[in-house]
C-alpha cells in the first residue's frame, strides 16, 4: 500500500460529507493459555498518517523513557520517537528476528510532531462514514485508549486514542495553561456564558475542560460532534442559545460526526452567526487547514496550545460581537 497515494486520495474527500479514510493495521499477541497467536485489527486516520516504513535497524534506546519507547531513529535526518504499541497496550507478542522483519511502523503526524508506531502488518485503506464509527462503551471508555469501534468488511476495527498515548509519554504533548487568579478573575466577570467543548478524546476533553474552568470560563464537555450538535439544538428549539454559548471549541477526528461536518452544521444555520468555532486539533496541517476554511471556521489551532486558544477564542467573540 503506498501511503503519499492514499494521502492524495484523502485530501480529495469533499469537504463536510462527514468521512474518513482509514489505514487499518494488526497486533498480534500470545495467547497465555495456548501459546498461539491471536490479532486484533485496528485503525488510524490516514490524514494523521506520515508514512509507512519498515522496522528500522538502527534504533538508539532514550534513558529513563517509558518502557513502550524503544528509542529514537533517524528518518531522512528527522528523529522519530519509536512507540511499541503492543507493549503500551500490555501485549506479549513474538519478538523473534523473523516476527520483526514483518513489522510495519507506521509514522504519524500528531501535535505538530512525528511519532512511529510499531504494528505487525497493515492491511488495507478503508474510505468510510464517521457514522459508522461509534464510541467505545462505557465499560472501556474511560480506561482503554480507543476513541471508536467500527465494523468494515466483517472486522471489527478499534480506532487508536493516539493522542491519549502520547500525552502519556511526552510531557509537552500535556496540555496546560498559565493563568494568574486575577486573570481568570478577570475572564470569569467578563464572560457569563459557556464554552462548548467538543472532543472524542476522554484525556483531551478534560484536559481541556478542566483548564478552561481554572481560567475563568463555564463549560459545557461532549464527546463528539453528533452530541454537541444536539445539545447545541436543543439550546436553539428552546430559545437559550444566544444566551448560553460565547464560543464553541470542535476537535476534527470524531465518531458518529466529525468537526468539519459539525462546523458546517453551524455555519449554515443564521441562528449561530455570533457564536464563533474554533477547530482544536492535533491534525492541522496545509490541507486539513484548507478544509476548515472552507467550512467556514472561525479559527484553527493546533493541540495542545491552550493558551493560543483562549487569545484566539476571545478574538473570534470580539470580532463576531463589536
Amino acid at each position: 500500500m503506498s501511503v503519499s497515494s492514499s494521502k492524495q486520495t484523502n485530501i480529495l474527500l469533499e469537504v463536510g460529507t462527514n468521512e474518513l479514510e482509514v489505514i487499518t493495521f494488526y497486533l498480534e499477541f500470545l495467547d497465555p493459555g495456548t501459546g498461539g497467536k491471536v490479532r486484533n485489527a485496528f485503525g488510524i486516520n490516514a490524514a494523521k498518517v506520515r508514512e509507512l516504513v519498515a522496522m528500522p535497524e538502527d534504533v538508539t534506546e532514550v534513558i529513563n523513557s517509558p518502557s513502550c519507547v524503544q528509542g529514537v531513529f533517524l528518518l531522512r535526518n528527522k528523529t522519530i520517537p519509536l512507540i511499541d504499541t503492543s507493549e503500551y497496550f500490555g501485549y506479549e507478542t513474538d519478538v523473534s528476528e523473523e516476527a520483526k522483519r514483518k513489522w510495519v511502523v507506521i509514522v504519524a503526524e500528531l501535535n505538530g510532531k512525528a511519532f512511529g508506531f510499531i504494528t505487525h502488518g497493515v492491511d488495507k485503506v478503508y474510505r468510510v462514514s464517521w457514522k459508522q464509527i461509534e464510541p467505545p462503551p462505557e465499560l472501556i471508555a474511560t480506561n482503554a485508549s480507543i476513541t471508536g469501534i467500527c465494523l468494515i468488511d466483517t472486522q471489527t476495527i478499534q480506532m487508536i486514542d493516539f493522542e491519549r498515548i502520547i500525552s502519556e509519554i511526552d510531557p509537552s504533548m500535556v496540555m496546560r495553561i498559565d493563568k494568574t487568579e486575577e486573570e481568570s478573575a478577570m475572564i470569569q466577570d467578563k464572560y457569563a456564558k459557556e464554552v462548548v467543548i467538543i472532543d472524542d478524546s476522554r484525556v483531551i476533553l478534560m484536559q481541556v475542560s478542566s483548564t478552561l474552568k481554572k481560567a475563568g470560563f463555564q463549560v459545557s464537555a461532549h464527546a463528539d460532534g453528533q452530541a454537541g450538535w444536539d445539545y447545541l439544538e436543543g439550546l436553539r428549539g428552546a430559545g437559550e442559545l444566544d444566551q448560553k454559548v460565547l464560543a464553541i471549541i470542535s476537535d476534527i477526528e470524531m465518531p458518529r460526526m466529525d468537526g468539519h461536518h459539525f462546523c458546517m452544521q453551524v455555519k449554515k444555520n443564521h441562528a449561530y452567526d455570533k457564536i464563533p468555532v474554533i477547530l482544536f486539533s492535533s491534525m492541522i496541517n496545509e490541507a486539513l487547514r484548507k478544509k476548515g476554511e472552507s467550512v467556514g471556521a472561525d479559527d484553527q489551532v493546533t493541540k495542545p496550545e491552550l493558551d493560543t486558544l483562549i487569545e484566539r477564542v476571545e478574538t473570534c467573540v470580539a470580532r463576531l460581537n463589536p
